[in-house]
């Protein structure tokens, strides 16, 4: 009895000490909260804008750390969303698109289950549109500004806060931006008259309205991270808390958001470092260049990617393999990233390929799909939003500048270069001047670099890696990791190709017939390329070969190819039976790409009218809905691109868009 009383003793005694052991550790380690604002580009007082008033901000960013060279991963919200949320690039995941409904795989823990298991309490207020289920991943979903306070005392928290006033909806629809501003006093809200334009905008009273509004709703945002603050303060938790304030990528109006250019993926972020924590960040550690100094301006590169890295090493916690960013923030900080990547894909009902990279002085685009304006035909770019509605007037009656009207062209170019240091509004394309080359070259190979290691999953379509993985029963990410490199080198290579010249008949027939179906789509879409950029025809050995595709086991192939022959071949029977059916196919991102395609062209596709609107019928909503589709998702997004090639193909399409 005796032993087992001094056992019991010696266990409960260990226990307790572990126990204590494990408070202690908890105790020490900080809180950490992120103040996301949708839609924000760095116009904020501590970023030197001659139109903020953001006093909260700028007061918090005089006593902490603001970095100039933070930038999303993607120019649009869940793609950013997603990255922020598991620290894997959305197309590594294959989440990339707006919306989208990917499986990710059990391996990839998102950031608030990791830290969850280190012992916080894990909160998300506001949106949590990551293009994967966001169940089971928070401790708290709610729309608290200090919803931390429910946790258990002296429980570390992470909270993972998302603004939404500053949207693009309340920047161009009224009745949203009056609700939002209603509390601001008259001294707080901008003068239309005063405000500052970027150069390829052009300066009307509807613009200048526009633009006074979007730093109004800046101002909102500034009171409600005011709101946090205040909170913190009050509760005690400030001074063990890093508070992250940043955007989620460019400001919500064309040429900002959806742009893959700096303007769109550019974000504030402004981080309050406590005092106890200053060793944590290298700016302000001992030995930095502002030793002593309450605040700290870097120029440090910055990536979405990294947040999460960031937040476990704040945490204490070991960053996992799976993750691909790297810590700014932390006991062990390795040196500054050389390069950040950016990456655009679709959105809505807008298809749409870009990736770029750029080293703190040069940005590097490339184009995978530049036959396709910048501004597409689609219900996100439609006459609802008051700066489309403005933009399209101008343009229309030939008064837009250049910078302006370079919006609308309608094509892109394969590559832009733009030198920040000379051009921060990216305003000349240097991608051709033969005194850049070597730099062009340098970015390119990172640009190609990057996405054979992080296995762009953009280099298959949404239809065909989300085919793959429902018959393999595995996930997109699966799909591509285990895919082998020499495989996704000659899919880059195909697509490398798309609008680079006239295509070489013989190499482009063979792309066609390849034993990877992602070499044939791209294959077929170098021919429709060369067709709109160059005013190509195709030979016989082409059209046999994309005639051949249009029974391809890929139904990406099979919409791809059947383009390719009606941009050519307007009245090619076979290629419409194909847009026909694969509008009608099971899985809605097939439909949706067939449906986008029909979109684009106009007249050539009248004869099939009659299909679009059965597929926009099965689509709707049932009567008294207050939405007109089943969902703000594929069946929207579908049913909206068959509304614009329905309206085009019975006027005789868009003139962009005619046979070349």
């Amino acid at each position: 009895m005796r032993v087992f009383t001094f056992i019991a003793a010696l266990v409960f005694g260990t226990l307790t000490v572990i126990s204590t052991a494990a408070e202690t550790l908890r105790a020490e380690v900080p809180n950490i909260v992120w103040i996301n604002a949708e839609d924000m580009s760095p116009h904020l007082g501590c970023y030197g804008h001659p139109d903020a008033r953001t006093p909260r901000i700028d007061q918090m960013a005089s006593q902490g750390v603001v970095y100039h060279q933070a930038f999303a991963t993607a120019p649009i919200c869940s793609p950013s969303r997603s990255c922020l949320a598991t620290g894997l690039y959305a197309t590594s995941l294959g989440t990339q698109h707006l919306r989208c409904e990917v499986e990710i795989p059990s391996s990839i823990q998102p950031l608030a289950i990791r830290l969850r298991q280190a012992g916080y309490y894990c909160t998300n207020t506001g949106k949590s549109d990551y293009n994967f289920s966001p169940d089971g991943i928070w401790d708290r979903w709610t729309d608290e500004l200090a919803p931390w306070e429910h946790r258990k005392s002296g429980q570390p928290f992470f909270g993972f806060i998302t603004i939404g006033e500053t949207h693009e909806g309340r920047i161009n629809l009224k009745d949203r931006y009056d609700q939002a501003v209603e509390e601001l006093k008259p001294e707080e809200r901008h003068d239309p008259g005063m405000v500052t334009l970027p150069p390829f905008y052009p300066d009307t009273p509807e613009i200048r309205r526009i633009f006074a509004g979007m730093y109004d709703l800046a101002t909102v945002f500034d009171h409600k991270v005011g709101a946090v603050l205040d909170s913190l303060e009050q509760s005690g938790d400030l001074e063990n808390t890093f508070v992250f304030v940043f955007g989620d990528h460019g400001n919500g109006l064309p040429r900002y958001k959806r742009w893959l250019n700096d303007s769109g993926l550019r974000v504030p972020l402004i981080i309050h470092v406590p005092e106890k924590y200053r060793r944590l960040c290298p700016e302000l550690a001992e030995g930095s260049d502002v030793e002593g100094s309450e605040h700290a301006d870097t120029d440090r590169l910055v990536s979405f990617v990294d947040f999460p890295a960031t937040a476990l090493a704040l945490a204490g916690c070991e960053i996992p393999p799976p993750l691909q960013g790297v810590p700014f923030l932390g006991t062990d900080v390795p040196p500054p990233r050389r390069y950040v990547f950016g990456a655009r894909s679709r959105a809505d009902d807008m298809f749409e390929i870009s990736r770029s990279v750029f080293d703190g002085r040069y940005l590097y685009v490339r184009h995978f799909l530049p036959h396709l304006p910048y501004i597409q035909d689609s219900v996100i770019f439609d006459d609802r939003k008051a700066s489309m509605r403005e933009l399209r007037r101008l343009n229309h009656a030939g008064e837009l500048a250049p910078p302006a009207a370079k919006m609308w062209a309608d094509q892109k170019p394969v590559e832009e270069l733009y030198d920040l240091q000379t051009d921060p509004h990216e305003l000349i394309n240097l991608a051709d001047q033969a005194g850049l080359q070597s730099i062009k070259s340098k970015l390119r190979r990172q640009l190609k670099s990057w996405m054979l290691q992080h296995r762009d999953s953009g280099l298959l379509t949404e239809a065909e890696y989300q085919r793959r993985a429902h018959q393999q029963g595995t996930t997109p990410f699966d799909i591509m990791q285990s895919m082998q490199t020499e495989t996704l080198t000659r899919i880059l290579d195909a697509a490398w190709q798309v609008g680079k010249g006239r295509l070489d008949s013989r190499a482009t027939a063979n792309g066609i017939s390849d034993s990877e179906a992602a070499v044939r789509y791209w294959s077929c879409v170098a021919c429709t390329a060369d067709a709109k950029c160059f005013g190509g025809a195709y030979d016989e050995t082409i059209m046999h070969g994309l005639i051949v595709a249009l029974g391809d086991d890929s139904p990406s192939v099979r919409i791809a190819a059947a383009e390719a022959l009606l941009v050519c071949a307007p009245d090619n029977q076979m290629a419409l039976t194909a847009l026909g059916d694969a509008l009608q196919h099971e899985r809605p991102w097939v439909a949706l790409e067939a449906a986008s395609t029909l979109a684009r062209l106009g007249k050539r596709v009248s004869s099939l009218r009659g299909v679009m609107q059965q597929v926009i019928d099965a689509n709707r909503s049932a009567p008294g809905s207050p939405r007109p589709y089943k969902n703000f998702n594929y069946a929207s997004f579908t049913g909206w691109a068959l509304e614009i090639a329905l309206e085009r193909s019975d006027v005789g399409g868009d003139p962009q868009q005619q046979q070349p």
